[in-house]
Formats: C-alpha cells, sequence, structure tokens
C-alpha cells in the first residue's frame, strides 16, 4: 500500500463520509484515491494520519467507541446492579418500564381515592382525612403508594435522563423521544402539584399560594388568582373542580405523551419482569405501613401556614422565589425547557449514511421490517411490478445505521451506502487470508460498542501482542449474517469469536439478542447446522471490560489451538 509523505499535495473529497476515527489514529485530513496515486475497490476513504501515515480502507478506519470518564463510571454501576440482580432483573436496564408501572400505580390509586374525596372546599381535608385514619388499612395505603409512586416516577425520570445523556442515547433518529420526555417531565411536576392542593392542609395552602404567584405572572390571566385565598369565602368549590380537572388530566396527558415518545422504538419494553413489578408493589406496601403520607393541619386562610412538609421532587422551583421575581424564574424555566429541549441537536457528529434497498432483490420477506429497532422500515405494495407482491421502504430520517437490517436479510436487498454486505466479507476474507492457517487462530467479529478495543488494537484489524487474532468491527453486532460466519470456517480459521453489548443493554437495543436467535435457529436468517459450535463463541460484554474480553479471548485462542493438535 502506497505512502504519503508528510507535507505532500492532497486533495480534499467530500464524497467519501468520514467515520468517527480509527483506533489509536488521528486524522489531519482526507485525501482521495486519485490524489494519492492508488486504485482502490469498492468506496475508500483515505486518512492521512499522525501515528501512521498510511492509506486506510474504510474497513481499516472503522470507528471505535471511546468511553468517556463518566460514561465509564455509569457502566460500572450497571455492571455492579447486574451483579447484584442479573441481566434480566438489572432495574437500571428497565427505567423506562418502571416509570410505565409507577403511572399505572398513580393511575389505579388515584381512580380508587377519587371515589371517597369530596370535590369541595368544605369537604376535600375531611374525606382525606377519612381515608388516611378510618380506612387506613385500604385508603391510606392506597393514599401513600399513590405518594410514594409519584415520587419514585421523579425519581427513575431523573435516573432515565442521566442514563440517556451518559450513553449519547439522544441524538438524530432519537429526537422524538426526547423531547417528548423533556415535556412529560413537567406535566408530572404539574401534576404533582395540583396534587397536593388538593389535600388542602398547610402544605397544599402553600402549594397554592406560591403556584398562584406563578400563574398570576403569565398575563394571560385576568382577577389575581391570590383573591381566593385572602379571606375563607372567597374560596369556592368550583376552583377545587378545577384543580382536580388539572390534576386528572395530567395523568391522560402523559399516557398520550408516552404514546408518541415510543411511537419510533419497535417493540418497546413497556412492562418490568414480573419479579421486578413483585418487587416495587413490596416496596411501595413496605413504605406505606412503615411511613403512610399523612396530612398537615388544615389549611386557614386568616393564618399563615408555619412549619410544614416541603416535598422536593415537586416544588423544587419555588425556592427560587426567595431571590427572584415570578418573571424571571418564568423566563428562567422556559430557557432551561427550551436548551434542554434542543439537547439532541447540540453537538451532533457526522451522521452516516441511511441504509438503501435494492429492489433488484428485494422479496419483501418482511425480515428487516421486524428487526428494525427504530421504525425506519416499512413494507408497501410492489411498485416495480417485479414477481413479488411487497417491497421494503425505509425512512432516512429514522435511520440509526446500525445495520441490524443487513444481518436479517438474506438476499443482499438492502445495505449500508458506507460499508455494503460485499465491504464486510471482502474485508473477512481479506484478514482470514493473513492468518494464513496459524495454528490456534481467531476471527472476531466485535461490536463497536461492546469492550473497547482503543490502545488494543490498529486500524488494520490486528491485536496487540496477538497475532493469530484479527478483528471484524461492525457498528452493531446485529449486523452480523449467518453467511458471514461461515467464510472464517471455510478459510481454515481455527475459530470465531462473537462479542456484542451486554444482554439488555444494546446501544441498538436488540442486536445481540437477534444474533443469539439466529445461532440457535429460532430466528430467520438461521446459522447452517453444519457449522462447527464448538468452534463458535459468544461473548456479552460492556464497553468497560477491555480486560475480561482479552481474558476470554486468549482462553478461547487457547482451546483452539489444543484443538489443533
Amino acid at each position: 500500500m502506497a505512502l504519503l509523505q508528510q507535507g505532500s499535495p492532497t486533495a480534499i473529497n467530500q464524497s467519501f463520509p468520514y467515520p468517527e476515527g480509527a483506533v489509536g489514529l488521528r486524522p489531519l485530513r482526507r485525501v482521495s484515491p486519485a490524489a494519492a496515486g492508488v486504485s482502490s475497490h469498492g468506496k475508500v476513504c483515505v486518512v492521512v494520519c499522525r501515528k501512521e501515515r498510511r492509506l486506510m480502507t474504510y474497513h481499516e478506519e472503522r470507528t471505535v467507541f471511546r468511553v468517556g470518564p463518566v460514561h465509564r463510571l455509569w457502566l460500572r454501576l450497571e455492571l455492579l446492579a447486574t451483579r447484584i440482580t442479573s441481566a434480566e432483573l438489572n432495574p437500571l436496564y428497565y427505567l423506562g418500564a418502571i416509570g410505565i408501572f409507577f403511572l399505572l400505580v398513580i393511575l389505579v390509586t388515584g381512580i380508587y381515592l377519587f371515589f371517597f374525596y369530596n370535590i369541595t372546599a368544605e369537604g376535600a381535608y375531611p374525606s382525606v382525612q377519612w381515608l388516611t385514619e378510618e380506612q387506613w388499612w385500604l385508603g391510606g395505603i392506597m393514599r401513600s403508594a399513590h405518594r410514594y409512586a409519584s415520587q419514585g416516577l421523579v425519581v427513575v425520570m431523573v435516573l432515565h435522563v442521566a442514563r440517556c445523556l451518559v450513553t449519547g442515547r439522544y441524538r438524530h433518529w432519537r429526537w422524538v423521544a426526547w423531547v417528548t420526555g423533556v415535556g412529560a417531565a413537567w406535566i408530572v411536576v404539574i401534576g404533582g402539584i395540583f396534587g397536593y392542593w388538593l389535600v388542602w392542609d398547610e402544605t397544599a395552602q402553600l402549594a397554592a399560594s406560591l403556584a398562584s404567584a406563578m400563574i398570576e405572572a403569565v398575563p394571560i390571566f385576568g382577577l389575581p388568582l391570590r383573591l381566593n385565598f385572602a379571606r375563607p369565602e372567597n374560596l369556592t368549590d368550583q376552583l377545587f373542580y378545577i384543580v382536580f380537572f388539572i390534576h386528572f388530566g395530567t395523568i391522560v396527558f402523559l399516557f398520550i405523551l408516552l404514546w408518541v415518545h415510543l411511537s419510533r422504538i419497535t417493540k418497546a419494553v413497556i412492562n418490568p419482569p414480573k419479579a421486578m413489578a413483585y418487587a416495587l408493589v413490596a416496596v411501595l406496601l413496605l413504605l406505606s405501613l412503615v411511613k403512610p403520607a399523612v396530612s398537615e393541619g388544615p389549611a386557614r386562610l386568616d393564618v399563615l401556614p408555619g412549619e410544614v412538609y416541603f416535598d422536593w421532587f415537586f416544588f423544587f422551583v419555588f425556592p427560587a422565589l426567595k431571590y427572584v421575581s415570578e418573571h424571571t424564574l418564568w423566563i428562567g424555566i422556559i430557557a432551561a425547557t427550551l436548551a434542554a429541549g434542543a439537547v439532541p441537536w447540540m453537538g451532533r457528529g457526522r451522521r452516516r449514511r441511511a441504509v438503501e434497498v435494492s429492489y433488484e432483490d428485494c422479496t419483501g420477506c418482511e425480515l428487516c421490517m421486524e428487526d428494525c429497532p427504530y421504525v425506519a422500515i416499512k413494507i408497501r405494495p410492489r411498485t416495480d411490478n417485479r414477481p413479488y407482491d411487497l417491497e421494503a421502504v425505509v425512512t432516512p430520517q429514522r435511520c440509526a445505521s446500525c445495520g441490524i437490517c443487513v444481518g436479517s436479510c438474506d438476499y443482499r436487498a438492502i445495505n449500508l451506502p458506507d460499508l455494503t454486505e460485499f465491504d464486510v466479507k471482502d474485508r473477512i476474507r481479506g484478514l482470514c487470508g493473513e492468518l494464513g492457517g496459524a495454528e490456534g487462530s481467531v476471527l472476531v467479529f466485535h461490536c463497536a460498542r461492546s469492550a473497547s478495543l482503543d490502545g488494543i488494537a490498529d486500524g488494520s484489524g490486528r491485536i496487540e501482542g496477538r497475532p493469530a487474532v484479527r478483528v471484524v468491527v461492525l457498528p452493531c453486532i446485529g449486523m452480523l449474517q449467518p453467511s458471514m460466519i461461515t467464510i472464517p470456517f471455510e478459510a481454515g480459521v481455527d475459530g470465531v469469536l462473537i462479542v456484542g453489548c451486554r444482554p439488555m443493554d444494546c446501544h441498538f437495543r436488540r442486536g445481540n439478542e437477534w444474533v443469539a436467535a439466529r445461532l440457535a435457529g429460532t430466528r430467520p436468517p438461521v446459522v447452517r447446522r453444519t457449522v462447527d459450535r464448538t468452534r463458535l463463541r459468544l461473548l456479552w460484554l460492556s464497553a468497560v471490560e477491555t480486560g475480561e474480553f482479552l481474558a476470554e479471548l486468549d482462553r478461547f485462542g487457547a482451546a483452539m489451538k489444543e484443538r489443533t493438535r
């Protein structure tokens, strides 16, 4: 392969999309193959590098995910939770489903409380007290579970947002889920504030006074809302009906937002495992019995509330009123909301091109649509009069360029423009040829989001200190086709190691699950039965488990070496 001398003339070629960076290599600039004076086969990205000045094909310049310190800390926390529970019961993998579970608890307990609630200024507090004290064995538990589920919802929402931010699961095709999530967060807060208002104790009086001051700052309202609390005779039943309508309406609106939130996710996980659901119910019951929700003294409009219970889960914005005006606080809230909603468009990296369908080869089998994690592929009636009834069509804006659909297609009908099936197979054959029948040789199919190869591999597919190993890195292990797995065995390689993300934590949702199912023969296209499974191993690791990857690779290589003797 030709070398480029430092300072030699180069020609920028924008037609060759540059991925996010090769392992251990810092690109200076892109050059066209013609400018480098070499011929190329297929799509080539030629890069001048600081560390190794040579031409690299797209395959050699594979994207390897680098883990930042915060992300590394979060992944370690997930690993700890997995060791304590299991991957199937790790709560950090089910934050969204747990949030939906809490929403259902809030809905069920809220409906029960509604049957006994008196929606009047005089009857609100006594009806809640009767439930809490006289019917403590059911009504009191329902009230406590209602409160703790609401606070639990806030906690899992914060954790869910943190996980999405840290792991980068909010950009590009995920923007709809992120924006609706920001809106849902404020709806939850509003619902909680008006929920406290309905109790009409001293905490409710404080919340009503502060919330009224905020509402009055919005110029669309007429008479000051706080006049309702100036004297007891000003407080009307109509106000309680309005507050109740707002409180109940928030959960209805939340479920609508939730539907939009999940609209671009295929087979979304909306229910936690049964064991986890039972555990959550047990925790809510235990909290309700050990520390039941109780009311403060009844609200008295002729007396300012003294020291009362302050729920930071929902009242966190109110302390700012001590330092700024209501108008200033509104400006801050609106600015923070807009900034949070714009996060998916901040610092966006270069996005790979969406997959493309070759209609000459498409049979309309629907497998790509079934496996697509983000509803980016749909099936429609045939438009080209070919001898099939259906064809696949891609929505580019929703495509994650993960390649899972490529792994599901057995007809070469769908491909990533920058990394086609032909490119990958050509790369596999080339690396197998480099191994040249070495004793204990291993070819690794490696997910770019699994155990980080940063610092241990170079762009050529080699791993430092392991001459009998070659690595093919894929955007997602779900891109791995059964026909790709057979190539190394046909070329005389001793073993194949498939490395993907940990169960329940695939960056593209289910790529590792689909690969395992294809190997097990339960999901088409299946791996041929003639493939010797003893020479094939699956390994699921997170990005921080590089040491575990190398240790398992050495053990597998030793086993393959022993096998050949």
